[in-house]
């Protein structure tokens, strides 16, 4: 489990990288061998001309829709236009035509991460990050703004655009944890609890297995240990949770 709130904007380059082959024009029409195309030979009218195919996208090509896509995800055009040259950059040698490899992609953000994450300010990120930790439940506003204040003590908003995996980010969980404790309501936790729960649990006893497991996290954890991930639910057993067959 992990907060579920971090902003994973770096989806957006994804999104576009593996949209690239989609975006194509209307090939051109050209004589062949220097000869007039409207007076073909008598070979070529004997057999139809190969179709050579819509021409491969090139990066330029990529430019507006990948900016645009941004922009749309995340409205700072200083930053989605570093995004797009770490995009450049990254499929400079690439066949825009294929799908991107899983090593481009993890590259592409990496280099995201690293060169433009600076462009962004708390203006840029914090009501991004409060509407998707708050949602539709204004119960968790208070909780909300208290976990958005203490990761900024370690964090930068670039990281914010991140998956929130590693060392420092962990620390960063624990402390919120700490500082943030008592803040989130434990209906509130729970039902959040529940509805992933259940997305995942199969079956029809699917609420009975998420209720116990609920019992068996809470034991360990406190609300704000459970929504930032902070349980590790293999050592819980939840699998005793389960019916006997």
């Amino acid at each position: 489990m992990r907060t579920a709130h971090a902003l994973s904007f770096l989806s957006v380059v994804v999104v576009v990288a593996a949209a690239c082959g989609g975006s194509q024009t209307n090939p051109q029409t050209s004589g062949t061998g220097g000869q007039d195309a409207a007076a073909p030979t008598a070979s070529e009218s004997a057999a139809p001309a190969e179709d050579a195919g819509p021409p491969k996208p090139t990066i330029e090509s990529q430019r507006d829709p990948f900016i645009q896509t941004c922009m749309h995800k995340i409205p700072v055009q200083s930053y989605c236009s570093c995004a797009f040259d770490q995009f450049k950059d990254v499929f400079k040698d690439a066949d825009l035509s294929q799908k991107p490899s899983p090593d481009q992609l993890t590259t592409l953000r990496q280099k995201t991460s690293d060169q433009c994450g600076s462009k962004l300010t708390d203006a840029d990120v914090k009501p991004l990050f409060t509407n998707a930790c708050v949602a539709s439940e204004p119960r968790k506003q208070a909780f909300c703004d208290c976990e958005y204040t203490t990761f900024r003590k370690t964090l930068s908003p670039g990281d914010f655009l991140g998956e929130f995996e590693g060392q420092r980010f962990d620390d960063a969980k624990k402390a919120m944890a700490k500082a943030c404790k008592g803040k989130l309501p434990e209906t509130v936790a729970k039902a959040d609890f529940m509805e992933g729960c259940e997305k995942n649990a199969t079956g029809a006893g699917a609420s009975k297995f998420c209720e116990c497991s609920w019992k068996k996290v809470r034991a360990k954890a406190s609300p704000e240990q459970v929504a930032a991930g902070l349980v590790d639910l293999k050592s819980l057993h939840l699998e005793t949770c389960k019916p006997a067959h």
